[in-house]
């Protein structure tokens, strides 16, 4: 079923008691619920632009790019200032932009899979052609996202991705404080530090009081913290779980996903963001993690979100 609204068209997929609604703005998850009908993520009303970057998919940086600038191959570029009061370009280049289902998204609602495709043109701040194909599939296991872009320019790109979903361990969607009865627990090992301006650094061991490997309660924790040092299953297939007394849900992503952002809300801490990252904030800038996308190659990274 399409319709039209302010993120563009949406298609819902249905299968295994899991439904996704996907919106062409962003390629944005704009909702999505488990077998027992309770959502999963804080939803981005069809009627409504979408608040900030809930649900959108992050490419060619996710996170943080300083003061917008960056050096490629000894070529200086500048791209759009957008996170104003701190002076960063945030979240990269297609967030804003309309991507294009590839299948009949009219048919989608009996199907249980959909793909977003963006062709990111050149431009002056990021010379270089990328297709980008946001494949979101339903099944028992949950709701699976993989992201594939191929360089389609003569010359390597630097390239990193990421995702913004905000996921509900419990609850109603729109309560606030709700994180505060949640727990949060990740294999990870270190924490990046930033500045003012939440640029990395430099990166330590997690303290007592922030081990993520045996849960941590959120009550009371601000975050809007990278988390690195993943402990990779050997199976292939990593997994975060945001619980509460009821249930939660779980975040499993591939070995291409190597940093963690994890952010509670601000104020309001309805949900938290559990952003897997490639490549962790300003990337562009430090090398860290970053992808050089070659003419003609492609990279693929994914993830599963699913009900506990």
């Amino acid at each position: 079923m399409t319709t039209a609204n302010p993120q563009g068209s949406t298609a819902t997929i249905s299968a295994g008691g899991y439904t996704a609604t996907i919106a062409q703005v962003g390629a944005n998850l704009a909702e999505l619920t488990g077998p027992s009908g309770r959502a999963l993520v804080l939803p981005s009303p069809a009627t409504a632009m979408r608040e900030a970057a809930c649900g959108a998919v992050l490419a060619p940086w996710p996170n943080r790019l300083e003061a917008g600038r960056y050096t490629w191959r000894g070529e200086t570029y500048q791209v759009p200032i957008d996170e104003v009061e701190r002076n960063n370009a945030n979240h990269g280049l297609v967030l804003w932009q309309r991507w294009t289902f590839q299948d009949d998204a009219a048919a989608a609602e009996s199907s249980q899979s959909i793909t977003a495709v963006l062709d990111l043109v050149p431009t002056p701040g990021y010379p270089f052609a990328l297709r980008l194909e946001a494949t979101y599939t339903v099944s028992a296991r949950g709701l699976e996202t993989q992201i594939r872009a191929s360089n389609r320019a003569q010359e390597p790109a630097p390239y990193a991705l990421g995702a913004h979903p905000y996921l509900l361990a419990a609850g109603e969607p729109e309560t606030p404080g709700a994180i505060d009865s949640w727990t949060f627990e990740a294999p990870v090992s270190t924490v990046l530090e930033t500045n003012e301006n939440l640029i990395p650094t430099g990166e330590s061991e997690l303290p007592e009081d922030l081990d993520l490997s045996a849960g941590v309660p959120l009550v009371g924790r601000d975050f809007d913290h990278a988390f690195g040092g993943i402990r990779h299953a050997e199976s292939g297939e990593t997994t975060a779980y945001l619980r509460s007394e009821t249930g939660g849900v779980g975040l499993a992503f591939g070995p291409e996903v190597k940093w963690l952002q994890v952010y509670s809300d601000g104020p309001q801490r309805r949900g938290l963001a559990v952003e897997p990252m490639t490549s962790p904030a300003n990337a562009f800038n430090t090398g860290r993690d970053l992808i050089t996308l070659e003419p003609g190659a492609s990279h693929t990274a994914s993830w599963r979100i699913f009900e506990l």
